[in-house]
Parts: C-alpha cells; structure tokens; sequence
C-alpha cells in the first residue's frame, strides 16, 4: 500500500508582509527519455514569487545595472572632476518579480529563466495553484497535478542582459504528476519553511529542450515536488532526494520508498524516509530530539573528474539512517537565486540530478542494531548553496 501524506501548503502562501519582503519557491523534478536517442535526462522546473506588492507592473531585477547618478553628475565625471570617483556607484534594490526556470542536468546542461511582472500572476482559481503570463506570451501555469509552460531567452539577449542569471536556449513542458508520498507536517521556521508534498512524484508528458523531444513515463520519471517559503533563504542549503531504490538484500526495486533531505535550519536537517511503507522521519523544528553528522566534501572520481559526496547519519531512540551520495560536478548546474532583501544578495546553489549512493536503516533492538534495508540509490536530486553578499 502506497502511503500517502497531505499537505495544504502547495497553495500560494504569500499573505501580509511577505509581499513586500518575502519569496514562494515551487520546484519539480523528473526524468525524461528521449525520443532520438533513448537516453535520460534529469529535469527541473521551478516557480519562484518574490516581493510581489513592491513592483506589480514592472519586474525589478536586482542584477540589472542601476547608476545612482543624475545625467548632471555623469557629466561632471566625463569632465574629470571629482565626481568620477563615485560615478560608477549603483543604487541596490529589492527585486519583485515571477520567474519560471526550466532546466536538464547532464554534462551540457542548461537552464533557462523567464521573468514576469507580478500583475500579471493569478492565484485565486481552483483549477490551479499559480497561472502567469502576458497577452503576447503564452503562459506558465502549475497546478496541484499538472504543469504547462515554455522559456526561452536566445544567445544574444544574454549579452545585452545579462541580469537574467540564466543560460540562452528554449524548454517548454506538458506534464501530468500523481503526488505518490508525501511527509507532513511542514518544516516552519522564523526565516524559512518548507513542504515536502512530493517525495515520490510520478510524472507523464513530454518536455521539449531545443526542438528534442523528450517523453516522461511515470514508473521512470522518479519525480519529485515541494516548496519553501519565507522572508528569505537558509543558508547554507543542503538538498537531497530520490524514489528510485534497488533493494541489494533482495535485490528487487523499491516501488514504495522514498526520502529527502533539506536543511540547515538552525544548524539541524530535516530527513525523512519511506521504506516500504515505514516512516522514519527527523524534524529539525521539533522538540524531539535526535543526533546528526553531515558533510559534503569533493573527492576524486573516475577519469580525474571531481565529484561532491554528501554523508548524512542522524538516529535517535529507534532508528539508525546513514545516506551516503555521490554526484560527477560535471553534470551538475550552478544556479543564483535573488534573495527578497535585495542589495544584490543572492543564494547560489551547485545542483544536479545524477547522483548514486546508498542509504541504511537500522533499527535499535537493545544494545545492538538490525539491519532493515540497505538500498542502492539512483536518480538522486543533490544540492549545496550559500548565501552570498555583494563585494563592496
């Protein structure tokens, strides 16, 4: 029996002061096949609401180039009087702004980001969870089990603008999901939260990179859904996830398992595993206490390539879990995310979808451990990212 957990909060969450200063994060994930050359890719698609009431009508990129300075005062500088010590000063704000991201994880992967004014976002229909677009544009939508968009930005627009933080090229995607587990209750913080509504996601539709077509079947799409919002990011971000487990006691696919990772908050993970049907879950905004040890370092891989290993072990009174993944950096992407504080304060974070490992349960009989299940893991969503602050 699938065991399923429901939360609420995909729903659009910014009410309050978290228009002016605060941010809503949907992300995605599934495999896809090809259809020319059979092979599979890891995809992303991600929503992410920031500042909405400061700048309905216009987006307000951070990054874009703002020079503090009057027309009178660059002509002083040009003059070479003192003014030209501070002309290239810029004044720093808060972005407000819709961006949908669409990208592949492979060794030539990319990422494509598409800005909308937040005027033109809807929230208020019960056939979806956000809706955005212009008049011109054909819109993104998401929804509680579908998804549907396209982004686009060409080669030459990035050298123009290169505030738009992303790689030149065109994704658009047709997808239906079934939200197969998911952990509740939600991760709630001062700072930040966090839903883990999709753990096991089983995704179906085509998604299309630069006129290849590439279908999503869901026994392969080893998808995953969740959010996190807030007044501003943690830092630093740790992510791991995956649903696809080869039992190497039996043997036989894991068709009902599952687990994530996210954190730090407040120097603690949240980890949280299916197996088979037993949860076995460590909440780091509960008073339940549990003990933690986790890394993530570089370490060689095959061929000289480097790769990141990510080593998670928490237990408390019943259960033992030890994660252990490994992912080549060459098929990961190095994304910036703008933070609702502005001043050009961004979380930049290293992903990728092609990680392996192992993950170990054990349950505590007494004084000694019983091994539940060691499992070989594929298809792993990894992530590390910290905040970083503008160079004065």
């Amino acid at each position: 029996m699938i065991l399923k957990k429901k939360s609420h909060s995909d729903r659009y969450l910014l009410k309050g002061s978290l228009k002016k200063n605060g941010f809503e994060h949907w992300k995605l994930i599934t495999n896809g096949v090809s259809n020319e050359t059979g092979e599979e890719r890891t995809f992303f698609i991600e929503f992410y609401v920031v500042n909405p009431l400061l700048s309905p009508n216009e987006c307000v990129l951070g990054f874009k180039n703002r020079f503090s300075k009057t027309t009178q005062d660059l002509q002083y500088a040009l003059a070479g009087t003192i003014s030209a010590l501070s002309a290239t000063e810029e004044s720093f704000v808060q972005p407000s702004f819709v961006m949908v991201k669409a990208g592949v994880y492979s060794q030539n992967g990319k990422h494509v980001n598409a800005y909308f004014p937040c005027g033109t976002m809807e929230t208020t229909k019960n056939d979806f969870i956000l809706r955005v677009g212009t008049e011109n544009v054909d819109g993104c939508i998401l929804s509680s089990d579908y998804t549907k968009g396209s982004v686009s930005v060409k080669d030459d627009e990035l050298i123009e603008k290169p505030e738009l933080l992303c790689d030149g090229g065109t994704l658009s995607w047709n997808l239906r999901f079934d939200k197969q587990i998911g952990f509740a209750p939600d991760y709630k913080g001062k700072t930040g939260n966090w839903a883990c509504f999709g753990s096991k996601t089983n995704f179906s539709g085509v998604i299309t990179v630069d006129g290849e077509d590439f279908n999503v079947y869901p026994k392969r799409s080893f998808g995953y859904f969740d959010k996190s919002w807030g007044k501003d990011f943690v830092s630093p971000h740790i992510h791991l996830s995956s649903s696809n487990f080869i039992s190497q006691i039996s043997g036989k696919q894991l068709e009902n398992s599952c687990f994530s990772v996210r954190g730090e908050f407040n120097d603690r993970l949240t980890i949280l595993c299916c197996i088979e049907g037993r949860d076995v879950e460590f909440h780091a905004d509960s008073g339940k206490k549990y003990s933690l040890t986790h890394e993530c370092k570089e370490v060689n891989g095959e061929d000289d390539s480097v790769r990141l290993h990510w080593s998670v072990s928490a237990h408390d009174s019943r259960y033992v879990v030890d994660i252990d993944v490994y992912c080549d950096t060459n098929s990961m992407l190095l994304c910036d995310w703008e933070s609702p504080a502005g001043g050009r304060k961004v979380l930049k974070i290293l992903g990728g979808g092609t990680g392996t490992g192992e993950l170990r349960l054990y349950k505590k009989v007494r004084k000694s451990l019983e091994l539940i299940e060691q499992a070989e893991l594929a298809s792993c969503s990894c992530e590390y990212g910290n905040i970083e602050l503008p160079s004065l």
